[in-house]
């Protein structure tokens, strides 16, 4: 049996580990869902409910809602 879902907690400790992870979310403004392939966790605020990840190719950092969050490395996340 594999596992195909993670629970929101589990899922943001697994953000949280400092490897790089696939994470899909959706842009709240508009609706779209972004990708960002192998992002690295730099930080996290539980009580705002954000992280911040830096995306490897561009070294961008994006900052996004933890809401937002809905898969990480082909896992879905329930909340």
């Amino acid at each position: 049996m594999t596992i195909q879902s993670l629970n929101r907690n589990d899922a943001i400790r697994m953000l949280e580990d400092g490897k790089p992870h696939n994470i899909k979310l959706w842009k709240l403004s508009t609706g779209d869902i972004l990708e960002y392939s192998g992002a690295i966790c730099l930080s996290g605020h539980r009580q705002g409910g954000t992280h911040n990840v830096q995306l490897p190719r561009s070294r961008q950092i994006r900052k996004f809602r933890d809401v937002s969050l809905f898969e990480i490395d082909n896992l879905k996340i329930f909340w």
